[in-house]
């Protein structure tokens, strides 16, 4: 197999950016998902709830970072670690971020007629993995798991299903692969990419965020692709719960440089 292409996302539920490379830290890839947005009750804020966040486009700068709705930019550097702090949540996790300032509460608050505050990760923070699925393991302000890899054959397979064909981007992978049969993803537990090692840890369920077009935040076929994924692929997992699953989270065994193009190996 070989890695077709790859994705970052600066800011949770916001645009993708889409690179030829990237690096892999202890949180995962650098850059992706460092930055948040929450509400007046610092509980985060996605798409699902406000598809307004879809509307924005998100750069990283060095030490920083610019938001752009099409009709105004944002630039902001990132927050010292003396800045003011958060205690915000993410489903069950609560842990401290640094909080960005007025002027990004102000900016992003208008834009997404929505009162919220934009926060960055902590690097002095750490917060761990649900040890149910791996161990040793770190993230950032991703929903639970430092990367997500999914297979171009399942994308091919649900899009014959569906009253129109759908990108790959409704599903924000971080990495893309070409040339393994439809749903074999779903069974990888050893990988290695451009010689760095991987364990795929949990299949992933899907919500309504995948019906949602990436650019416009509108959704142009109802209920698809996420009602005609859970005819094709419903899986009960070990720990009871049941889900449309497409793609599978990874937990990376190590630090190093990704490239678009390189093998991708299954080892088990």
């Amino acid at each position: 197999m070989k890695l077709l292409s790859a994705f970052l996302y600066p800011v949770k539920s916001m645009r993708a950016v889409q690179v030829s490379a990237f690096t892999l830290d202890a949180l995962g890839v650098v850059g992706d998902r460092r930055w948040m947005v929450v509400d007046l009750e610092n509980k985060f804020i996605t798409q699902r709830d406000v598809p307004a966040l879809i509307s924005i486009q998100p750069a990283l700068l060095e030490n920083g970072l610019a938001l752009d709705d099409g009709a105004s930019t944002l630039k902001l550097q990132l927050p010292p670690l003396t800045a003011q702090r958060r205690r915000v949540t993410i489903w069950k996790d609560s842990f401290d971020a640094l909080d960005a300032g007025d002027e990004a509460a102000h900016w992003l608050s208008t834009r997404i007629a929505t009162p919220c505050r934009l926060v960055a990760f902590a690097s002095d923070v750490k917060r761990t993995v649900d040890t149910t699925w791996a161990e040793n393991a770190q993230t950032g302000f991703t929903d639970a798991y430092p990367l997500l890899i999914v297979n171009e054959a399942s994308l091919d397979l649900l899009n014959e299903k569906l009253s129109a064909p759908i990108p790959m981007n409704r599903f924000r992978p971080n990495l893309v692969v070409r040339g393994a049969a439809a749903w074999d993803e779903d069974r990888w537990t050893k990988l290695r990419i451009d010689g760095l090692a991987f364990d795929g840890v949990k299949p992933c369920a899907r919500c309504v965020a995948i019906t949602r077009d990436q650019t416009s935040g509108v959704q142009p076929q109802g209920s698809e692709p996420l009602s005609v994924l859970a005819q094709l692929n419903t899986q009960t997992l070990k720990t009871g719960s049941k889900g449309a699953m497409f793609g599978m989270n990874l937990v990376h065994r190590g630090t190093g440089r990704i490239t678009v193009g390189a093998d991708v190996d299954v080892l088990s």
